[in-house]
């Protein structure tokens, strides 16, 4: 009998098939690690999509209100109807949209499972945030409108191109500022910025007033980076006074993330 036909009687030995298996457990240790960074970078891109669609219907939103933006909350008579996502909602058609899968709490709702909102609004998860810089808003100085973010519109931004409109977090609040402590440690007590791409918090999908969007370190968007002296957050953090107040604590964000590299 020949040495295929012996073979194919007596099949594999145990010492054949132990390297079969180490070979197998090799490709795949080499493998796996490929396969997760590619997943990763389809949600990163899927995600990164999602604050580009923001970024659109911002800019439709505001072309119908005379080039004004969307406020934080709609506030009724008897609790919030609503934040800027129901807001953008009749513009984009679908409330999925703001759910980020790389996100940690991505099934987790927001503030709107919360009491005082309307009970008849629709729930929406966390994910994004919306930026909205009370700070350039046309209201009078110090007015309630002035802090509540009335009167944002597209003619007070200087630098569109570098001027933050969404972000990508994980806390419960509809809106984020840099006025809100950099944390690191997503938890019950610390659930803040980033959305853990690549597992890292100190970079982000960022949208701007113009409506690009792109992945972006948070360092960057501290630094001084317009003409002006201003950043990405729309201040100059060597000249933190409006209207006569000083407003040096909207520099937390960037303060705090400083302090993690210490």
């Amino acid at each position: 009998m020949s040495e295929r036909a012996n073979r194919a009687t007596r099949g594999f030995t145990l010492i054949e098939l132990l390297v079969v298996i180490a070979i197998i457990a090799i490709l795949a240790a080499i493998l796996f690690p490929v396969f997760a960074q590619a997943r990763e970078s389809a949600r990163l891109i899927s995600c990164l999509s999602n604050t580009k669609q923001f970024g659109t219907a911002a800019r439709m939103y505001s072309q119908d209100y005379d080039e004004t933006l969307m406020i934080r909350r709609n506030q009724g008579p008897n609790g919030v109807l609503g934040s800027w996502k129901h807001l953008l909602q009749p513009y984009i058609k679908n409330l999925q949209i703001f759910k980020c899968p790389s996100n940690p709490a991505g099934n987790t709702l927001d503030e709107s499972a919360e009491p005082w909102y309307d009970p008849t609004v629709p729930k929406v998860v966390r994910s994004y945030f919306y930026y909205n810089a009370f700070f350039k808003s046309s209201a009078g100085v110090g007015t309630g409108d002035w802090w509540s973010g009335f009167k944002y519109a597209e003619a007070g931004f200087d630098y569109p191109a570098n001027s933050i409109l969404f972000g990508e977090h994980k806390d419960i609040w509809a809106d984020y500022g840099p006025w809100m402590a950099y944390d690191p440690n997503w938890g019950p007590a610390g659930a803040n910025w980033g959305a853990k791409h690549r597992g890292t918090d100190r970079a982000a999908n960022l949208t701007f007033m113009d409506g690009h969007a792109k992945w972006t370190n948070f360092e960057a968007t501290c630094a001084p980076s317009n003409p002006d002296g201003t950043n990405m957050w729309m201040y100059n953090p060597s000249n933190m006074v409006f209207g006569g107040m000083d407003l040096s604590w909207i520099d937390t964000f960037c303060t705090t993330l400083r302090a993690t590299d210490r």
